[in-house]
């Protein structure tokens, strides 16, 4: 397997161990699939760090439809934005695999940042692992082509897990809905897409919500087409 080069624009995993030191001084609490962490329009006092699990963020319209703006990984910082600005939060952060979250009190933040200069180094290499993610996320949104953003996601789970020789990558607890959330498309016209893509022998749809990598060279030569 060689990876492609594919800027990422959902995932955020710094992966970071400096918290560990300081999890004493928070508060842990185990949340279920499904469950809210931060909802919408809430003054968000407390800081949390995902130390396992996943998160995901979420905005919601008036109508009541949902954009996936991203996913947390395991022992990532999350909540940073709202906390540090002290104004309502607009999105909302539910539960997406079950998680284990540390959260920490403005007062024990002060005191890390005072005592801990590797806290806020991390504080700010998440904020920019965030904003690059994001960007990219608007530029994906805003300039690729429907099929230039399927598969720049299908690449991105490429990368990210171990293959076997048969280039089988599995799309975990996403569902298609999730997916097309992700990229901004109806479920419909996402499925659709997939099936054109099975047509021209690039991939082959799986059970077990899986997909058969079948010409990875082409693929990546559709995302940057």
């Amino acid at each position: 397997m060689h990876t492609q080069q594919v800027d990422e624009f959902w995932r955020i995993k710094v992966d970071s161990d400096v918290w560990k030191q300081v999890l004493h001084l928070g508060q842990r609490k185990e949340f279920r699939h499904g469950d809210i962490i931060i909802d919408a329009g809430e003054l968000v006092n407390r800081l949390y760090y995902l130390e396992s699990g996943v998160v995901s963020m979420k905005r919601a319209s008036w109508g009541g439809a949902e954009k996936i703006i991203m996913h947390i990984e395991e022992n990532t910082l999350f909540g940073e934005v709202p906390f540090f600005m002290h104004q309502p939060i607009l999105s909302f952060f539910i539960c997406h695999q079950d998680a284990v979250v540390y959260s920490f009190s403005r007062e024990a933040v002060d005191g890390m940042l005072a005592r801990h200069p590797e806290i806020a180094k991390d504080i700010i290499r998440t904020l920019a692992e965030k904003v690059s993610a994001l960007s990219n996320q608007s530029a994906t949104l805003g300039l690729d082509s429907l099929y230039q953003r399927i598969v720049k996601f299908i690449l991105l789970r490429y990368n990210s897990m171990p293959l076997e020789d048969n280039e089988i990558i599995s799309l975990g607890s996403l569902r298609m809905r999730d997916i097309a959330s992700i990229l901004g498309v109806h479920r419909a016209t996402l499925y659709k897409a997939l099936k054109e893509l099975e047509h021209m022998n690039l991939i082959r749809m799986l059970d077990r919500n899986r997909i058969h990598v079948l010409n990875v060279d082409e693929l990546a030569a559709i995302a940057y087409e």
